[in-house]
């Protein structure tokens, strides 16, 4: 894959920011809030839309009747529902591990029902004060009524949907497939930007003024563009040492400048790049593969003992690689968005060891393991990608020499150096 470059660049950083903030669990309940509390205090304006026999018919009081049952049922249904969420997430982290809880918080299903019970509470009580301090006239209460009737509807629907949503939240295997669906896009990003928009390491970019991070953590997002900016204007190259999950702290260099920068450029370097105390799921190939792993070597450990939850995970991880070597691109020389900026690109080899080798390591005494682990590292040996063909082939044999000295019996050694010559054999 050396000599391949990519043209997708990666997100701007207002970009990243815009994605990071829309998907925190409070921007979508404000969303709802805000919602709720603009059709409270614009239905007079739609009064027109109401006929007068239809407002003639409604009795005095009918409106805030029905808004104050609203606001007592959901100040008790927004509890249970925030209730039943920290119970499954407290299940996810015990049963798969706790970095699988993020998924589960940034999951749109249970933001929607919280934002949607939340958005009625408000609703309803904004409505009752408006109500008490005479803002509608007959018209606007109409309105108010036929908004109650359209809320309460709404509820009832999202209440359904979300007592069968909490019957499956609650399993590992679909805890385990909502990390894997966040993981496809991360996975396919990366592996069709493998340079994230810029030109592959040389050995000639290790040369110049290295940069370290100004605080201790983990690198969340590099914004290649405004690098690119930069470098552009200096006329030279800027080599990014510090990828999306990698480690970041004062004494390791993120960046090495291929001039000697002023304060300024040394600062809105640095800018580029945010630091934060947590690896994320958003721009972290490895951090998705790492949480997969983790639940398949809780699953292995003596207190568990659930090989069939490590083989489920073997499978999806085989799937992720799979889909990282059929993004990865073919694309002409030249085909470069930010020609200025060099990043070393994720290998193969980190890859495996990080989504299969600690299974491997850990279920080495498992012939049902051994025997999967096999056939997904064979499997991606003979799809075509000579780097990852020949990862998959060294762990492959590391693992089966590790299993064979820990398998007890007999039977199961020679089962897996039967499997281990079938997979030496190539495919017809």
């Amino acid at each position: 894959m050396a000599d391949r470059q990519n043209s997708t660049g990666s997100t701007g950083r207002l970009e990243w920011i815009r994605a990071h903030f829309t998907g925190k669990f409070w921007f979508r309940v404000s969303l709802f809030g805000i919602g709720a509390l603009a059709s409270v205090l614009l239905a007079n304006q739609a009064s027109f839309l109401v006929p007068e026999w239809f407002v003639g018919r409604i009795a005095e009081g009918t409106a805030k009747g029905v808004l104050t049952i609203i606001a007592s049922s959901m100040l008790v249904v927004t509890t249970f529902s925030l209730g039943s969420l920290v119970s499954a997430l407290a299940a996810a982290a015990q049963m798969a591990t706790p970095r699988a809880a993020r998924v589960l918080i940034d999951d749109a299903v249970s933001q929607n029902v919280v934002s949607t019970f939340l958005g009625a509470f408000v609703f309803s009580m904004v409505g009752i004060f408006a109500i008490s301090f005479g803002y509608y006239d007959p018209e606007g209460e109409a309105v108010l009524l036929v908004a109650a009737a359209t809320v309460v509807a709404l509820v009832i629907l999202t209440l359904f949907g979300w007592l069968d949503y909490l019957a499956n939240m609650v399993r590992l295997g679909e805890t385990i497939a909502k990390i894997e669906n966040r993981a496809r896009p991360v996975i396919r990003q990366n592996a069709a930007t493998p340079w994230m928009g810029g030109v592959a390491l040389t050995p000639g970019d290790a040369r110049g003024k290295p940069l370290c991070a100004g605080s201790t953590g983990y690198v969340r997002h590099v914004d290649i563009r405004k690098l690119e900016t930069l470098a552009a204007e200096a006329g030279s190259r800027i080599a990014v040492l510090g990828r999306p999950g990698d480690p970041a702290d004062p004494a390791t260099p993120l960046v090495l400048v291929g001039w000697t920068p002023n304060e300024d450029e040394t600062e809105a370097i640095l800018n580029a790049f945010t630091i934060d105390p947590e690896r994320s799921l958003d721009q972290d190939p490895r951090f998705c593969l790492k949480v997969l792993t983790e639940i398949g070597q809780r699953a292995l450990s003596p207190g568990v003992n659930d090989p069939g939850t490590a083989i489920a995970v073997i499978v999806r991880q085989q799937r992720l690689l799979t889909e990282w070597i059929d993004s990865t691109p073919e694309l002409p020389a030249g085909s470069v968005s930010c020609p200025h900026v060099a990043v070393a690109p994720l290998s193969p080899d980190e890859l495996l060891e990080i989504a299969l080798a600690p299974i491997a390591r850990d279920g080495r005494a498992q012939i049902g393991v051994m025997l999967r682990l096999n056939l997904a590292l064979t499997s991606l040996a003979r799809l075509g990608d000579t780097d990852m063909a020949r990862a998959a082939r060294h762990l492959r044999e590391k693992a089966v020499k590790s299993a064979l000295d820990s398998l007890d019996w007999a039977d199961d050694r020679q089962q897996l150096e039967r499997a281990d010559e079938t997979s030496r054999t190539p495919p017809l």
